[in-house]
């Protein structure tokens, strides 16, 4: 803070205190301003003042509009029966109730308020169509396709995909679709192509209870259809590639090992990225779901995709490097910001698809899982592209002790400074949530190229099903969390003060204050104090089953000295390699220029952001206008919608403007 500043604020402050002598003292606001300055700072959202539109966010879209589409569909909930013989939980909610899922949302941070908007129609083409749990990503027209989503999951955990397709209209603010699949694709992950084709990846099937499709459908923008292929027999596939691994556990007592020879997979919501090249990595991680068996592979994965003359797909597979440690679920990745092409892959959970490991409920079986190996992982893993690398499929590192704790659940967020925001998520899947996220800078002498600090802590915890999107003023929103069922009464009312438990599955707990004196669970006090309520058994405070607080994080950058900078003009679409300009206002020398792909995220995994460093071609001698070049790489950075943010030399960013990038 510079001396004038200084001297404003205590001048300021001892006006004040003549006005007011309970003011503040100036040491104080100086010192709350090093805070944000070192740690960031957080500004809590008003919640919408129906509460009937009050939701979680299990599906979240940034839009060209600036807006932030939140979709949830039936939203992870069970049925409450409350009568005269006290609470009933029934598995699951019903799907074809179109009030069971219209629950879909816009944020609007320009006016920090939350507008329901309908969601699609709960039946379609004769069938369920519940976009919970699909794979959202953004069309090259910047609209938001959902695919698939829940056919039926329960009663009795039997996950099935739908063959459905939801397109929303970000102009129109209504809803379409693309037509259906042929297969079933719950969990699938959507990679978009250099030419705005898309890749849907994985999934369980429709009709046939946790099975995971051995297949990819391709979706062309010129025909308007999908083409299936079956990948089953297809050479190096990972459905036709074996594997050996030993499976150790104790049973009654002993040490039991036996050797698991099965094909590999690709898991549910796998984490693939674009290589320079124009493959697929297939990493290996992904967001399996309980009770699907955990398989434990340290393969990797290189698809290339052919399209004949006729307009037919074709696949290919090379095995890719070795992984250091083995295939983890629920943790995250992105494509490396500061090195391009390389990959990053940040904790996750290991040896299990039982996000309930960790719960003090669970007992025994916590033991087991960790007799086992079953572990949190607390790593950062990189993979260097062959470009950067030199090896002809790229090579693994790992860095076992990246973070501080461990941590599943997480998000990462590229910010416009090229550093990264890892937030969210926890010790467990859904349980001992973090709440200080860990901001990561590029530094080439740091293990995995990144120097870690801790921020300041957000005000809710956010377990599974949270989401972290960068928003156009260079903030973060932060929403979501979902550990436990929710219970839905008939009447649409939805319960949050529920736990699962192991003998009446689940229920609504005595609540207990911080002096252990027992008090009734009231939302308003929890949400202004969300450590007021303990349960017997758990010295954690008490998490409701789900968030609807969203909360708004301002990354350190904002708070440097200095005037903000300003893209004055830019032009609202670019083509590949194009020379272009933008005008600023308070720029600096030592600048820099990003397109940062808009935010597609679901189940601790961001399908759209992508950072494209602009290579700067000439910079004016007041720094008031720059020309440069339009990325080249279609296979990083695919058309679509983009925020372009200018960075001064101390990384303080300017707000975006947005750019449609096209062929």
């Amino acid at each position: 803070m510079n001396k004038k500043v200084r001297l404003l604020i205590i001048l300021l402050t001892c006006l004040g205190i003549i006005i007011n002598p309970n003011i503040v003292s100036a040491d104080t606001l100086i010192a709350a301003n090093l805070e944000s300055i070192n740690g960031g700072e957080w500004q809590t959202v008003p919640l919408p003042e129906k509460r009937e539109d009050w939701m979680q966010a299990v599906h979240t879209s940034l839009l060209p509009n600036g807006k932030v589409l939140v979709v949830n569909g039936s939203s992870n909930r069970n049925t409450l029966v409350q009568d005269n013989t006290g609470n009933q939980f029934i598995d699951g909610v019903n799907g074809r109730d179109y009030n069971v899922v219209n629950n879909s949302t816009l944020f609007d941070p320009k006016t920090n308020t939350f507008e329901r908007i309908a969601s699609p129609p709960s039946i379609a083409n004769g069938k369920s169509n519940d976009p919970f749990c699909s794979g959202n990503v953004h069309l090259a027209d910047g609209n938001v396709l959902f695919v698939s989503g829940s056919h039926r999951y329960y009663p009795g955990e039997k996950f099935e995909g739908s063959k459905q397709t939801n397109v929303y209209n970000w102009q129109t603010n209504s809803w379409g679709t693309l037509g259906q699949l042929k297969e079933g694709r719950w969990y699938p992950s959507p990679v978009t192509l250099a030419d705005g084709k898309l890749v849907i990846f994985s999934g369980l099937k429709y009709d046939k209870p946790n099975q995971i499709t051995p297949s990819v459908e391709i979706f062309d923008p010129i025909t308007k259809k999908f083409q299936f292929i079956d990948l089953t027999y297809v050479e190096n596939s990972p459905f036709n590639t074996k594997i050996t691994y030993q499976d150790n556990y104790i049973y009654n007592g002993k040490t039991v090992s036996r050797t698991i020879d099965a094909y590999d997979s690709i898991d549910i919501y796998p984490r693939i990225f674009p290589t320079p090249d124009g493959k697929l990595l297939i990493t290996g991680d992904g967001a399996g779901k309980s009770p699907l068996e955990i398989h434990e592979s340290n393969k990797t994965y290189l698809m290339s995709i052919k399209q004949d003359s006729q307009g037919k797909f074709s696949v290919s597979f090379e095995i890719g490097p070795n992984r250091k440690d083995v295939s983890k679920v629920y943790g995250t990745g992105i494509l490396d910001p500061n090195k391009e092409g390389d990959v990053l892959l940040m904790g996750g959970i290991i040896g299990t698809n039982d996000i309930n490991f960790g719960r003090p409920y669970l007992g025994k079986y916590n033991d087991g899982l960790a007799a086992k190996g079953v572990r949190i992982a607390s790593s950062l893993e990189r993979w260097s592209a062959p470009e950067n690398s030199g090896k002809p499929n790229g090579e693994w590192e790992a860095y076992p002790d990246f973070f501080a704790k461990p941590r599943s659940m997480v998000q990462a967020v590229i910010l416009p400074s090229k550093q990264i925001l890892a937030v969210n998520g926890g010790e467990y899947g859904e349980y001992k949530p973090i709440q200080e996220p860990v901001l990561m800078t590029a530094d080439p002498l740091s293990p995995g190229g990144y120097k870690t600090e801790t921020m300041n802590p957000g005000k809710f915890p956010r377990l599974y099903h949270n989401n972290a999107v960068l928003l156009p003023d260079a903030r973060v929103l932060v929403i979501g969390g979902n550990p436990s069922r929710a219970g839905r009464t008939m009447d649409g009312t939805v319960h949050v003060d529920v736990l699962p438990s192991p003998k009446t599955y689940y229920t609504i707990p005595e609540f207990k204050n911080a002096s252990g004196e027992v008090e009734t669970f009231d939302l308003a006090k929890y949400y202004e104090s969300p450590k007021s309520y303990f349960v017997d058994g758990d010295p954690e405070p008490f998490v409701p089953a789900e968030i609807w607080q969203a909360e708004i994080f301002s990354p350190p950058y904002l708070f440097k000295s200095g005037l903000r900078p300003e893209i004055v003009d830019a032009p609202t679409t670019l083509k590949y390699g194009e020379l272009q300009t933008v005008s600023l206002k308070n720029a600096t020398s030592n600048s820099s220029l990003v397109l940062i792909k808009l935010s597609s995220g679901t189940h601790s995994f961001d399908y759209g952001q992508r950072l494209a460093d602009l290579e700067i071609e000439n910079v004016s001698a007041d720094n008031s206008t720059i020309n440069f070049k339009a990325p080249t790489n279609a296979n990083l950075y695919p058309p679509g919608y983009y925020m372009m943010f200018y960075v001064n030399d101390i990384g303080k960013p300017s707000e975006a403007k947005f750019v449609k990038l096209e062929s």
